[in-house]
């Protein structure tokens, strides 16, 4: 399983930026519980294999994908390789998510920052990991995941391409930049019902 490795960069460090910077912490570096209620997530829907809809608050963690009230329908498997391991790089990971075949649909990417990971999937008022698992469990907890946004400062504005992106580490929430050549896992998402 994903989870049950060692965290996979080197240069984790570089993923220090906390995810909510005007969150309080608490002695050690441990954030202060701030629970503020999402009324996205829990007017979102879990979708199940068949495409069939049940309301987030459903005990079931069967289902393959959730659906946010503002359209964006998230995987809830993260993209790997085919043994279950993080992919090589950013560009993996974004290939990854553009192959993608589920519920019928082939027109998924890897979440952008803003407004998926930031939105929906991210909590701040919990660690270990730092999302809903309820619609999320099949998510490994101690590690990195590419987001599908570039960092702006490392854009090459002659070509398009960066040379970073932001990671995501869900164990405590927090988001950087990262190298795009260093190995991590994705989520795909694509937007549905616009």
């Amino acid at each position: 399983m994903a989870g049950a490795h060692s965290n996979p960069h080197p240069h984790a460090d570089v993923l220090t930026q906390s995810l909510h910077p005007n969150r309080r912490h608490a002695g050690k570096g441990f954030p202060v519980s701030d629970s503020i209620p999402n009324a996205a997530t829990d007017q979102a829907l879990k979708i199940l294999a068949d495409g069939s809809e049940v309301p987030a608050t459903d005990p079931r963690t069967d289902h393959v994908a959730v659906l946010f009230p503002d359209g964006w329908m998230v995987a809830c498997r993260p993209l790997t390789d085919t043994d279950g391991e993080s992919l090589p790089n950013a560009d993996a990971v974004d290939a990854a998510a553009a192959a993608l075949d589920l519920l019928g649909h082939n027109d998924w990417q890897t979440a952008p920052l803003d407004e998926v990971w930031l939105r929906h999937i991210l909590k701040h008022d919990r660690y270990d990991p730092a999302l809903d698992s309820n619609l999320f469990p099949n998510l490994a907890r101690g590690d990195w995941y590419w987001t599908g946004t570039n960092t702006p400062w490392s854009k090459d504005t002659a070509s398009s391409s960066a040379s970073s992106a932001f990671g995501v580490f869900l164990g405590l929430g927090h988001v950087g930049s990262v190298p795009r050549y260093l190995s991590g896992f994705g989520l795909a998402c694509r937007r549905a019902r616009q």
